[in-house]
């Protein structure tokens, strides 16, 4: 944690890289920030600030109060979910799901695998909608029989998220925001929410990003006072089933006009270097004397694991990206998947990553002989065949490119936690923690 301050502004700011061992990802960490208090920082002060139109739903009146002792949470309201949203990663380095321990029975039907399941149904939630690559990626794989990813035995996690933040002693903070991300309905998971305490003085909702794949709770408070602590949590019940291959993989093809969403996923980035000349040739040689598109991928997913070598990295590296992990010959589970991704889109493949908490896979999209899309797993990092995935994590993002409203200008490949805000000139830094805790009996 670092700390840079301003004496003519008095400004405080501090970034606090928050590598929980639950994160896989070096990007997904808290980005912290806090400058002066607005009224003066407004002048000379860079610290984030907040339109008026925008401080007004922060729902919260700045001499508001929730209790008489200032060192304790600030009042909850409980309440019944309103619709089916998503959880995050344990916060906690041992909190982690675990994978189905037996082989699971094979189904394309959703509705005859959650009949195997015991799942409380007394107060069921509406479903929030998936976007619309997931829609059309999913529906027919789960209602067809013959098509797409097939599914096996559901399991079920219970899963809390959101995030703690309190004010110094002599820190009294406003416009204060915190982002925190939870999971969403993929075909291959159902999130239920069971519980929510949210504090009274705040408001505090779920938002899904524009780029899709990503679900946040989002947290705005006008007046975090001096002492002041805050909650805001969820209880989430998370679906997840494994996958198998399709029946027929010789059916499926690249897409020839791939829709705007789907489109997204060729696009070079940061870590996935498609447009270099190295791994667009690497990538031809590969794929160039394969028959059938299935193949390809399946060519692809091969050469990764036969020439990088997995190899656990400490969380806290810098993310290397797939032109690093072909020169090293070795890599995490991000490096390798990174390489598969790029090689994937530098032969017209669309792919992304998937992460959950301690791990990350790789998806690709192909479409089937009636031009039907559906996203297939790539689990690079193990021994499983291409299409296949047991690992029954709750599923936190899909996709390797993200910018939040509040930091646009920052391009990143997990998405982050966020608190920021303004501080009294003069006050300490407010503390802070979020939550993401798994069931321990999972």
């Amino acid at each position: 944690m670092t700390f840079a301050r301003s004496s003519l502004t008095a400004k405080l700011a501090f970034v606090a890289v928050f590598a929980a061992a639950v994160f896989a990802a070096h990007d997904a960490c808290a980005q912290i920030s806090f400058g002066k208090m607005r009224d003066a920082a407004e002048k000379q002060s860079g610290a984030p600030k907040v339109d008026d139109d925008e401080a007004d739903a922060f729902d919260v009146k700045p001499g508001e109060k929730d209790s008489d002792e200032s060192d304790k949470p600030s009042a909850v309201i409980r309440r019944k979910p309103r619709t089916n949203t998503g959880t995050a990663p344990a916060r906690q380095p041992q909190a982690q799901t675990k994978p189905t321990p037996t082989p699971p029975t094979p189904t394309n039907d959703v509705s005859s695998a959650l009949d195997d399941l015991s799942v409380d149904q007394e107060e069921p939630a509406e479903t929030a909608p998936a976007p619309a690559a997931e829609s059309a990626a999913g529906t027919a794989a789960a209602a067809s029989g013959k098509r797409g990813p097939v599914f096996g035995k559901a399991t079920s996690h219970k899963y809390r998220a959101g995030m703690i933040f309190r004010a110094a002693a002599n820190g009294t903070c406003s416009n204060v925001i915190g982002t925190a991300p939870v999971p969403m309905d993929f075909p291959e998971q159902k999130v239920r929410t069971l519980e929510e305490e949210f504090p009274s003085v705040a408001k505090v909702d779920y938002r899904d990003l524009k780029e899709g794949g990503a679900r946040q709770l989002v947290f705005k408070m006008r007046e975090l006072r001096a002492g002041q602590g805050v909650q805001a949590t969820a209880l989430f019940e998370v679906v997840r089933y494994p996958l198998m291959p399709p029946l027929e993989p010789e059916i499926y093809e690249i897409p020839k006009r791939p829709s705007t969403e789907i489109r997204r996923y060729l696009k070079s980035g940061q870590y996935m270097e498609s447009t270099s000349k190295t791994i667009r040739t690497l990538a031809k040689q590969v794929v160039g004397d394969v028959d059938g598109d299935w193949n390809k991928v399946d060519a692809i997913f091969k050469y990764v694991r036969d020439n990088v070598q997995y190899k656990e990295i400490l969380v806290n590296k810098p993310m290397r990206g797939a032109l690093a992990a072909l020169k090293a010959r070795e890599g995490d589970c991000e490096d390798q998947c990174a390489l598969f991704i790029a090689m994937c889109r530098a032969s017209d493949i669309p792919a992304r990553l998937v992460r959950v908490p301690g791990h990350c896979w790789a998806e690709f999209y192909l479409v089937d002989d009636a031009k039907e899309g559906y996203w297939f797993p790539a689990q690079v990092a193990g021994t499983e065949p291409l299409g296949s995935l047991q690992d029954t994590r709750v599923i936190l993002q899909k996709g390797d490119s993200f910018r939040l409203p509040e930091t646009p200008k920052e391009e990143s490949l997990y998405v982050k936690e966020l608190f920021m805000g303004n501080v009294k000139s003069g006050g300490a830094d407010p503390e802070h923690q979020f939550i993401q805790e798994t069931d321990p009996r999972d």
